[in-house]
């Protein structure tokens, strides 16, 4: 059986068990960590030991820092036997109990019922999970936490001197560190470096190479034939604002059947008739090489890098598309008939945009001079058919149960935010949850691109406005969330908190306004309240951080984080309660559901599943009162 050992800097050293083979072990300053660093410089959680099976990898999670040798673990890496990580005056290492001689580990062996269900890190079964503390230096060992969990027992300790810091164990490598074997390392880390990435065509398969000569006399043919258009058709009046018309289409499509017959024998090989028609109608009346993309219904987002590169994540794997733009001036061609029609201007003055689509896509363009080489266009595609609960069930987004939570916590309107970072699904997860509202409510949304789709009646929808090209007449998310305090609305949905608008949301939260919902960018639980603390500071108001975190925790009810996976896969992998404000002025979370990833398949697919974590909500009686749960329902 292997443990975590840790010293501190009196030289009293404590014992805890690692009693299953794949888990996670929080360590931090705040009593809900399994291994609890009494130390005020410790962050609440300062970091994680993920245990999957014979290996132990150390995720740092603070910005203090965590120190392997003289080696600052940034991100993470593997913590192998006998080697001692440091976290502020403590030392930690994971050794095997039988070798290393010592006590067996923290309190008595389990009970009967517990043997049949094993008590450890990651245990779905485990409702009630009690943590293990850590050392606190000033405090008696023996009054430590002892509400939560008996004592670690204490290896006996000889009257010495504390300990100097020993080297860190070196790194195993398995193999002779020698030229050759670093040549081999490097050559499988960097070989891809002097390889063009394979293009894949919309049916999913690898295409040959593109062929730069025969690309440019394609460009050349294309544009030979959209000025003997334009002598035919007077393109420039609708290119932009008309290209969709259906009589614009027969007219042009018309035309370049004539065209295209007259100079049949122009056309570069390999490229086809067919090619070139469908080629130029895309371009003269549709969005060039991405017209295809924006129709194909695998595609869920598109990302043009320059006019040789146009990436799309299909069905869910990103990959390098065959398709490409013939220049700088097609390209903006294409992100002005996106941005026009919406009201939105892109030029030097203003080389940034965002908008939608009319299907309510999201889009992002960048032009020069902030765009060094290319136009730069990144399209998230909004899905036609409206995903359910039931639909996120059936991917294996959330479980039954976590569908019935989030339900009953919106219907008894509890304030929730979604956390996320980008391309996890929040807006598609605030969507869904949106359906719970019902159908009586007024409901203000506010967006900067309108993209929510609420299937209720009583909706007001309100979207941003950009200044003009004097810099006048900007409407910001801030400016609509104040006025709508003033349209009488039972909850407010705001599609993103980014800046000062927080803290109005936080007020309105607090303010007769529950049940209201938006998202922030985040990576968990705990960083969203962070990310919420910065987003207050934005607004200008010079607050205590006590009165923020105070603010946060009166104002905010759950939140829910939407996770992406390596494998492409979205998931919640938090629900959380926020409690409160603890003794140290910090706003307290406690998870209600988790998810655990314990691996890769065979398929490089991420493994895990989600879990209750045993704690009851402070509003369940909420539920119960309201009619939505019964004292015996799935809690």
């Amino acid at each position: 059986m292997r443990r975590v050992r840790v010293l501190d800097n009196q030289g009293q050293e404590y014992f805890y068990p690692i009693e299953r083979p794949v888990g996670e072990i929080t360590i931090g300053r705040s009593k809900n960590n399994d291994i609890v660093l009494g130390s005020k410089t410790v962050s609440r959680r300062h970091a994680i030991l993920k245990v999957m099976n014979d290996r132990v990898v150390l995720v740092n999670q603070s910005p203090n820092g965590v120190y392997v040798g003289n080696e600052r673990v940034e991100e993470s890496r593997e913590l192998y036997p006998g080697e001692f990580a440091t976290i502020d005056i403590y030392r930690i290492c994971v050794e095997s109990d039988r070798a290393m001689g010592g006590p067996p580990g923290p309190g008595p062996g389990p009970g009967p019922q517990q043997q049949q269900q094993p008590m450890g890190y990651g245990n779905p079964a485990m409702q009630q999970q009690q943590r293990m503390p850590g050392p606190n230096p000033g405090m008696p060992p023996q009054q430590q936490h002892q509400q939560r969990m008996p004592q670690p027992q204490q290896a006996p300790q000889p009257q010495q001197q504390p300990r100097a810091p020993r080297p860190s164990a070196p790194r195993p490598s398995g193999k002779k560190n020698d030229q050759a074997s670093f040549d081999r390392f490097m050559e499988e880390m960097l070989g891809h470096m002097d390889k063009e990435e394979p293009r894949t065509n919309l049916n999913g398969d690898e295409v040959q190479r593109l062929d730069r000569q025969a690309q440019r006399r394609m460009v050349d043919y294309k544009s030979r034939i959209h000025e003997m258009l334009k002598e035919r058709l007077d393109l420039h009046s609708f290119e932009i604002s008309d290209y969709r018309n259906p009589k614009v289409i027969r007219q042009v499509s018309t035309k370049l059947k004539e065209v295209l017959t007259a100079t049949l024998n122009e056309i570069p090989p390999p490229y086809t008739k067919d090619d070139a028609f469908k080629q130029m109608m895309d371009e003269v009346c549709g969005l060039g090489p991405i017209e295809d993309l924006i129709q194909h219904k695998k595609v869920t987002e598109i990302m043009v890098v320059d006019r040789d590169h146009i990436y799309a994540e299909l069905d869910g794997e990103l990959v390098l598309t065959d398709r490409y733009f013939s220049g700088e001036k097609s390209m903006m061609t294409v992100i002005e008939r996106i941005v026009v029609p919406r009201g939105r201007r892109i030029d030097e003055s203003s080389p940034l945009v965002d908008t939608r689509l009319a299907d309510g896509s999201r889009v992002n363009a960048v032009i020069r001079p902030l765009a060094l080489k290319d136009p730069c266009l990144t399209i998230r595609k909004f899905p036609e058919d409206r995903l359910t609960a039931k639909d996120l069930v059936r991917f294996g987004s959330f479980t039954q149960d976590m569908a019935k939570f989030i339900g009953r916590a919106v219907r008894a309107r509890k304030n929730i935010i979604i956390s996320g970072g980008t391309g996890s699904g929040k807006t598609t997860l605030l969507n869904v949850m949106s359906s719970f509202i019902g159908p009586t409510e007024r409901v203000v949304t506010i967006e900067d691109a309108a993209e929510l789709q609420l299937q209720q009646e009583h909706v007001v929808s309100l979207e941003t406005k950009p200044p003009n090209m004097e810099g006048k007449g900007e409407i910001s998310i801030r400016d609509l969330v104040k006025n709508a305090l003033r349209m009488r609305p039972d909850r407010i949905v705001v599609g993103e908190c980014r800046g000062g608008e927080a803290l109005d949301m936080l007020q309105a939260m607090n303010t007769g306004h529950d049940g209201s919902m938006t998202t922030v960018h985040s990576n968990s639980p705990v960083e969203a309240i962070a990310r919420l603390e910065t987003l207050v500071l934005m607004s200008g108001m010079e607050l205590p951080t006590r009165a923020i975190r105070e603010q946060i925790a009166n104002s905010v009810d759950v939140i829910v984080q939407q996770s992406r996976f390596s494998d492409g896969s979205r998931r919640v992998s938090y629900i959380s309660e926020v409690v409160g404000i603890d003794d140290d002025g910090f706003v307290q979370i406690e998870d209600i559901y988790r998810y655990k990833a314990i691996g890769m398949d065979e398929n490089n697919k991420v493994q895990g599943y989600h879990m209750a974590t045993g704690y009851l909500p402070s509003f369940l009686n909420d539920f119960i009162v309201l009619g939505l749960a019964s004292p015996d329902d799935f809690f």
